[in-house]
């Protein structure tokens, strides 16, 4: 499906982003290997043999992949930012994995040479609400992707428990409201499942499935402290509550496929 803008409009450049996000990572490191884990379990669920990576973030989920003795033959990752770096320390003994440096949306002909039958698929994780047109992403990952291929999207979700009990407290006037910490890594938007869902169909997929992960009740910087307060093994509970709660999730997540 096609959209007036071609350009997904990043409110801050990737650099800066890739900075702040590096800010206060106390719980945000648990966020990212629950993530992680969505992921891994998309792919082995969908068993692709190529797989377009969009952002790489800090942490890089091939590290926890055995690529090696998979049946993936191709991996591209495409990142904006210097995070690519360690894309590219890896790529020296790995042949299978490739790289584009830029935002999705400016790299889709590089990325379809690179794969001219399509990617298996393609995993969009934790990033339409940092983008002030995420039909523009979503629409190169519909091109980018073979007929039958699957789509991971995963955001932050504004009916989380701990934005709601913000609400019930006072803190905020609406669950979707922007955070301090929204703002300070612009990102424009707060979505859940309702929105995400109406999102992704609308860029043409379909069949989607929806999930969750991770319980949080609190802001990450509190989380933080609990943790602190509690102990680490905390965390495997709270992720497992998500996936029993998704729509009260911390994060939420859907995977859809192009229709052939």
């Amino acid at each position: 499906m096609s959209h007036a803008s071609s350009v997904a409009n990043k409110l801050i450049e990737a650099e800066d982003y890739a900075r702040t996000y590096l800010v206060d990572m106390a719980f945000e490191e648990h966020l990212i290997t629950a993530r992680q884990d969505h992921c891994l379990e998309f792919l082995g669920a969908c068993q692709p043999k190529s797989v377009l990576e969009v952002g790489c973030g800090p942490a890089l989920l091939i590290d926890r992949f055995d690529l090696a003795g998979s049946a993936i033959t191709q991996w591209m990752v495409v990142e904006p930012s210097f995070y690519a770096d360690s894309i590219a320390e890896r790529m020296a003994g790995c042949d299978k994995i490739g790289l584009s440096r830029g935002y999705l949306e400016e790299r889709i002909d590089v990325l379809r040479e690179a794969c001219p039958d399509g990617y298996d698929a393609v995993m969009l994780s934790g990033l339409l609400h940092e983008t002030a047109n995420p039909a523009v992403m979503l629409d190169a990952a519909f091109t980018l992707l073979r007929p039958g291929g699957h789509v991971f999207v995963s955001v932050p979700n504004a009916h989380s428990f701990h934005r709601l009990l913000g609400v019930e407290m006072g803190m905020i006037e609406a669950p979707t409201e922007l955070s301090e910490r929204n703002v300070a890594l612009g990102q424009p938007v707060v979505f859940h499942r309702q929105s995400l869902e109406a999102l992704v169909e609308a860029s043409g997929f379909a069949n989607s499935r929806f999930s969750g992960y991770m319980f949080k009740p609190f802001s990450n910087g509190q989380m933080g402290s609990v943790i602190e307060t509690i102990g680490s093994h905390v965390v495997e509970g709270l992720n497992r509550l998500g996936s029993r709660f998704p729509e009260q999730a911390a994060e939420i997540a859907v995977v859809a496929r192009k229709p052939d």
